[in-house]
């Protein structure tokens, strides 16, 4: 019988130590291990990082043909933390929360939120077989939304409804959509009730847009900072030194030669002095103005609606104009507000005049208009009125057509004039 050596089973446990590491690596996801490896999309040539992992959880949700789908900005800083947003979502890295530090953003809250909209709450009592209710949220599911919402993925990849099913105008085909925190669900009824017909809205790219972002954001915003992590999650976030750049180094000042020492001897010839010019005289670069940053307009406080009030809001990006009694919505149609030149104003205005049918005419920057009867006009402010309108059909299209009033459809503008008193609160928003 062979009996192992001390030095034999210490190569045998080194042996097994280095497997055992090769194995958890290759188990280790990739996502948790932030690297400086970068990927440049083909189509927009926006950059995916490693540096806080975002390049790695693209990749294993399955880059273009995940939920994700592809990039639309680089990497920005939002709320103290680094964000990149893709067409269908936006990855965050909380650093602060080792045990999960890449989250998908709550974009169908937050473009909901920037546009003022407001859901209602679903109803609990006496559910249809199959539509399901979500107590978190107070929202309910049923199909087709409910199979395709967990096909995609379900409460992690889209969250709970923050909505119930509500049609919207996209261009000019009206398609049933439901709002969740983490995106938006749509139903193309000219599909049919095929698969086919539905679909994941675009709601990163939407929301990026309204922020005002651009592809020019592809240059990271923040500093990248290398993140250590292992499947336990117990490691904790390192941050890579500064890195302090060695200052240049000094110019080497010219040593003067020495003059030859005098010869008494005449045949040794003493050298010519050489001639050194002055130095030319370069003047310092003038200093470059940087002009102060803009001050940032902060909005003032929405104002507080007592219980059951009505009030109207008109959203001039999503050419829509809703009603509400306190919370719940009653009522939304399309709209065309002012075209550019004659925009309509934004702020917190009231119905402080109604008209059934009048004339519309005037000047407006040398321009003459005459409108014969137009019906059921409230004035807001100004001459800007919400009245109904004849002459095109653009309502929730995006073709802005009006002098700056607030263009309805004929019926709907009859149910405006019909449900708003004067004295009405109007917000108009972006």
């Amino acid at each position: 019988m062979h009996k192992q050596t001390p030095r034999g089973a210490r190569h045998v446990g080194i042996l097994v130590m280095l497997i055992g590491i090769a194995v958890g690596s290759w188990l280790l996801p990739t996502y948790l291990q932030a690297t400086s490896e970068t990927y440049q999309h083909a189509q927009s040539g926006l950059l995916i990082s490693n540096d806080y992992g975002f390049l790695s959880y693209w990749r294993e949700q399955g880059s273009e043909q995940s939920l994700l789908g592809a990039p639309v900005t680089g990497v920005l800083e939002e709320q103290g933390r680094p964000v990149q947003y893709f067409e269908r979502g936006r990855l965050e890295a909380h650093l602060d929360q080792p045990d999960m530090p890449i989250m998908l953003g709550r974009i169908g809250a937050d473009y909901a939120d920037s546009l003022w909209v407001q859901f209602a709450a679903g109803v609990s009592d006496n559910l249809p077989p199959g539509r399901v209710f979500f107590a978190e949220t107070r929202h309910t599911l049923d199909e087709p939304f409910l199979s395709f919402w967990q096909a995609q993925g379900g409460v992690a990849m889209l969250g709970f409804p923050i909505s119930e099913p509500l049609w919207e105008h996209a261009g000019r085909t009206m398609i049933e959509v439901q709002y969740f925190e983490r995106g938006r669900l749509e139903r193309h009824p000219t599909f049919g009730s095929s698969a086919d017909s539905m679909r994941v809205t675009n709601m990163g790219t939407a929301l990026a847009e309204l922020r005002g972002y651009t592809s020019a954001a592809a240059v990271p915003a923040v500093d990248a900072v290398p993140v250590a992590r292992k499947l336990n999650y117990s490691a904790p976030i390192l941050r890579a030194p500064d890195q302090q750049l060695a200052p240049p180094d000094a110019p080497v000042a010219a040593v003067p030669e020495l003059a030859p020492e005098a010869s008494t001897d005449p045949a040794v010839a003493v050298p010519e002095p050489v001639y050194v010019p002055e130095p030319v005289y370069v003047p310092e670069p003038e200093p470059v103005y940087v002009p102060e940053p803009e001050p940032v307009y902060a909005p003032p406080p929405a104002p507080v609606y007592a219980s059951g009030a009505k009030r109207v809001v008109v959203n001039i990006s999503h050419q829509w104009l809703y009603a509400y009694e306190g919370e719940a919505q009653v009522f939304s149609a399309p709209i065309s507000t002012g075209r550019d030149g004659f925009n309509t104003p934004t702020g917190y205005f009231s119905v402080y005049a109604k008209n059934p049918l009048q004339t519309m005419s005037g000047t407006l920057q040398g321009e003459y208009y005459s409108v014969p009867d137009v019906p059921n006009a409230m004035y807001i402010v100004g001459d800007v009125a919400m009245h109904g309108t004849y002459w095109h059909n653009m309502f929730g299209t995006g073709v802005r057509m009006s002098h700056g009033c607030i263009n309805l459809p004929l019926d709907s503008a009859a149910w405006l004039y019909n449900w708003a008193p004067v004295g009405t609160p109007v917000q108009v928003t972006y």
